[in-house]
């Protein structure tokens, strides 16, 4: 059975607009310099100006276009010589090559489906922080995101290896 991009592609996409939407809520009432790097306690020590702070959001915004659609062609385009996965010779044969890029579409897909949802709980904590007197990061709600986001990179990782560690001999 070969893996189908289409839903977590199109999950993506819909993380981009709420996050577009995010954005265009959010930017009429933030103040022109933002708190965007939080201390442990929560207090603010970095700043950006809004510009900074939206340049910043598209151009992760590419990142995790990069990481979701651009690493699985990239391995596509590379000679079996430059792809290192267990089994290689296995997974890349001319009669499971298809299958296999095909798998890592699905993979990568949902990958940047994962970080592009924890950036969107990031920036929405930073929104909230911006919103509040004094500005102060909801620790408990991002720590709580990062336990989830590594949750998701752990089972990520781990059907990967479980994935491609199986072979036909």
């Amino acid at each position: 059975m070969t893996p189908n991009s289409r839903l977590p592609s199109a999950v993506f996409v819909v993380l981009a607009f709420v996050g577009f939407l995010q954005a265009r809520r959010f930017a009429a009432t933030m103040p022109p310099v933002l708190a965007t790097h939080f201390g442990g306690s929560g207090a603010p020590n970095g700043w950006q100006t809004q510009s900074q702070f939206f340049i910043l959001e598209l151009t992760l915004l590419g990142v995790c276009l990069l990481l979701a659609f651009g690493i699985p062609r990239l391995i596509g385009a590379l000679p079996i010589s430059l792809v290192n996965v267990p089994n290689k010779e296995y997974w890349l044969a001319p009669e499971r090559r298809e299958g296999t890029l095909a798998f890592f579409k699905a993979q990568f897909a949902w990958f940047g489906c994962g970080v592009l949802g924890f950036l969107l709980v990031v920036n929405q904590l930073v929104y909230d922080a911006n919103q509040t007197h004094p500005r102060q990061l909801n620790n408990t709600a991002f720590v709580i995101a990062m336990i989830a986001f590594l949750a998701f990179v752990g089972i990520w990782t781990v059907r990967l290896i479980l994935h491609f560690s199986r072979s036909g001999k």
